[in-house]
């Protein structure tokens, strides 16, 4: 998957967020977006999920222009950072939901939500829901429902930014190994230099 974003600029009224941003995006690899609070990264993350609206130009997928495609029609996925986990549904139906809403058969969901489940190693934990799992569990659920629509682009606002030191690290590593299991590129958000030079393969650096 080649994403070239050309020119996205963003305007708020009178604030712009965004100035004539360019950034090409290589398959396959771990993009960390790093810089401060306000520094435009979430923004910019959106508008390639397709959940904002770029004031001025392109967004280019393998050579199509997706600018104006909706969200639900993109290849595209993305992992909040608050996880945004259903709290009434066992880790299965969280992760189970997006195939859901697109219609497949049971059979395939089941399939695919296990081997996700697996992946990510909670394959024991299906029938528990997310207020009896630890921080580092939930994020891996908020991961799995993400991947198991097999985008071919996924973004990670903060991904790590709710776990403590101790589990931020070992997490880390768990999500490198995930990217070069899966193939996935990975767009990720963070304020912290040193997650972005141990995730990152490439680093943009929004002032």
């Amino acid at each position: 998957m080649e994403l070239d974003l050309r020119g996205i600029s963003k305007k708020v009224g009178a604030q712009t967020w965004l100035y004539g941003l360019d950034l090409a995006l290589r398959p396959g690899a771990v993009t960390i977006l790093l810089g401060a609070t306000r520094a435009g990264k979430t923004s910019l993350m959106r508008i390639m999920a397709g959940l904002e609206t770029p004031t001025s130009g392109r967004i280019i997928l393998d050579g199509q222009d997706i600018t104006d495609l909706p969200a639900h029609q993109r290849p595209v996925n993305m992992m909040f950072q608050s996880y945004a986990l259903f709290p009434h549904m066992t880790v299965t139906a969280n992760v189970a939901f997006g195939l859901e809403q697109e219609g497949l058969a049971r059979a395939e969901i089941d399939r695919r939500v296990g081997e996700m489940l697996d992946i990510v190693k909670l394959g024991d934990f299906g029938r528990r829901k997310p207020h009896q799992l630890s921080g580092g569990q939930r994020q891996r659920v908020a991961l799995a429902r993400a991947l198991v629509k097999r985008p071919k682009l996924l973004l990670l606002d903060e991904p790590l930014g709710a776990l403590d030191r101790k589990l931020r690290e070992h997490t880390q590593f768990e999500l490198i190994n995930l990217q070069e299991q899966l193939g996935v590129t990975f767009v990720v958000v963070t304020h912290d230099q040193e997650e972005a030079m141990t995730l990152a393969s490439r680093i943009g650096v929004m002032n």
